[in-house]
């Protein structure tokens, strides 16, 4: 088996020189990249079809693209992957217990030989009367060597851990959600950006350390956008990270970020976005620990008294129980999140937020995962709540 990159720039990438694939991805790339010839079922078809945003797959699976392992570099090669979780929710107090139908989504990856790759990701989220269909991340590759490789198109945001190692697809992740504090449709950072970018190795270092700088498009007006049509204002996004994986400790991630915007409002004066992340991670399964800490400053750039801070962190710890037991793997995570009242740009929104999450997630398949999570939380100063999440997550997949 070879091993996997936890890099996955165009979230399906491998490289024989990376020994770093932790948890769920690792098994998403043993079921992706088995060298046996890769069909799929007609109940795999059958479930993917019906949902609009998964076109391309059936248009894949039409003209029977297959994957083969070939070892001519310059031959096509066509990967699907499908993910899709249904949970039932219970909250204190509220009306709107029941059953939710989280997102399905596609994963169409076309190697197209030579060193250049294409990679989309399609969403559908289902809303309070109908479903909102989404490009997720739609990205054009050309590898010059491990140490420069340029990219341009839509991203998830290189910002932080959690938002480049887990994208859609519950399946992929231990818990039942992200992190509020980048969860999808997160106002705290830009979760997507549509741009241009540069990554790779930096050599000659037992240090496994890797950069990735981007240039494009800042926020939309709606903040929780990005400016997939264009950006609003002349003055681009820049983000820059570094992360490091020693190669004497195994799992092991540290790393540290940076993200610089001028943000566009429809009535206030623009503000200046400035964003320091970092993180620490180890992901052996036994343990799993995911640390991560972000700072923001905003200034309007009229007014540099008139300036607020932004400070959110998450620690989340895992383990998979070992022996007869090692398809059961219990967490426990901590969340915080404080926005000053006078910051320009979040201040009125009550983003303010503490959670405790203890749950546990049982893969009784190889394909599925069942999780259950107990939730207390507190947002806006609002006063506790507790609810109870039951979730089952899936991949669409056959060796």
């Amino acid at each position: 088996m070879p091993e996997y990159s936890k890099e996955r720039p165009l979230g399906l990438a491998v490289s024989a020189k990376s020994r770093y694939y932790p948890g769920a991805y690792q098994r998403f790339g043993e079921i992706l990249y088995s060298r046996k010839t890769m069909k799929f079922s007609a109940l795999t078809h059958s479930i993917l079809l019906p949902c609009a945003c998964m076109g391309l797959v059936s248009m894949a699976w039409a003209q029977g693209y297959e994957v083969t392992g070939t070892e001519d570099p310059s031959a096509p090669e066509f990967r699907v992957m499908g993910f899709g979780d249904i949970s039932y929710i219970s909250k204190d107090a509220s009306n709107l217990d029941g059953f939710v139908v989280g997102q399905a989504v596609a994963h169409l990856a076309a190697s197209l030989g030579n060193s250049f790759s294409v990679f989309g990701e399609f969403s559908a989220t289902a809303k309070d009367s109908e479903y909102s269909f989404e490009v997720e991340r739609m990205i054009v590759k050309y590898d010059f060597s491990d140490t420069f490789k340029l990219s341009a198109g839509r991203y998830h945001t290189p910002i932080g851990y959690w938002n480049s190692a887990f994208h859609h697809g519950a399946w992929l992740q231990t818990t039942t959600s992200r992190p509020e504090m980048i969860k999808f449709g997160s106002k705290l950072v830009p979760i997507h950006f549509v741009g241009l970018l540069l990554e790779g190795n930096i050599p000659f270092s037992n240090l496994g350390l890797t950069y990735k700088a981007g240039y494009g498009n800042g926020r939309h007006a709606n903040i929780a956008r990005s400016g997939d049509a264009g950006d609003i204002n002349g003055d681009k996004a820049w983000m820059l990270q570094f992360n490091s994986r020693p190669k004497s400790i195994y799992g092991l991630e540290v790393g540290l970020g940076f993200y610089n915007d001028e943000v566009e409002l429809e009535t206030d004066p623009n503000v200046k976005e400035s964003t320091i992340s970092a993180h620490a991670a180890w992901t052996k399964e036994s343990p799993e620990i995911i640390i991560e800490f972000l700072h923001s400053e905003h200034e309007s750039v009229i007014d540099s008294s008139d300036t607020g801070d932004v400070d959110a962190w998450y620690a989340q710890f895992a383990y998979r129980l070992k022996g007869d037991h090692e398809q059961w793997k219990p967490y426990l995570r901590f969340e915080n999140q404080e926005i000053d009242p006078t910051d320009p740009l979040l201040g009125s929104e009550g983003l303010d937020q503490e959670a405790s999450i203890l749950g546990v997630r049982w893969d009784f398949n190889p394909y599925a995962a069942l999780k259950a999570e107990y939730r207390n939380e507190e947002f806006n100063n609002g006063g506790r709540e507790n609810n109870f999440r039951l979730q089952i997550s899936f991949v669409l997949a056959k060796m």
